[in-house]
């Protein structure tokens, strides 16, 4: 039963040690926070501040951070992959409506005063068992988890 145990312990420490080590993190800077991605997909990611009408809405309804980020494909095109979104708590709480989908996604940090959110794809505009429509899906299940974020000031 020991040895059992010592195996089981040792096998965990070496599955935690790679998912660990098999990361980056991305900045969201100027937004305080950083995301912890595979490896592999971190250089196929890039971010932009959003520009636009939907950038002018957004900063009327107090968001003081917003970013859009961009996956490239294996055919070297970017897609939109999520809205990033840096506001205030009561800005963000008011324009909640439980009638109508998240104005600025789904919150996945609350520190100090301003939540952290993030939008997401709704469909992968790639077929699931593509390398690209593989990644999307990792990436999706990562995107709304609150460990994969961290604040970095």
């Amino acid at each position: 039963m020991k040895k059992l145990f010592k195996l089981l312990s040792v096998s965990l420490v070496f599955v935690l040690t790679a998912c660990v080590f098999n990361t980056s993190k991305i900045s969201f800077d100027p937004i305080p926070y950083e995301m912890k991605v595979p490896n592999e997909l971190a250089s196929k990611l890039s971010l932009e501040p959003m520009t636009g009408e939907w950038a002018d809405q957004i900063a009327k309804a107090g968001v003081v951070g917003a970013l859009t980020m961009y996956y490239t494909a294996e055919d070297g095109k970017k897609y939109i992959f999520a809205g990033i979104y840096y506001t205030p708590e009561e800005r963000f709480d008011a324009a909640a409506n439980p009638s109508e989908p998240p104005m600025f996604g789904r919150e996945v940090s609350r520190k100090v005063g301003f939540v952290l959110s993030v939008a997401g794809p709704q469909d992968s505009i790639f077929e699931p068992f593509t390398p690209d429509g593989k990644n999307i899906t990792t990436l999706y299940e990562e995107i709304y988890k609150k460990t994969t974020y961290t604040k970095t000031n």
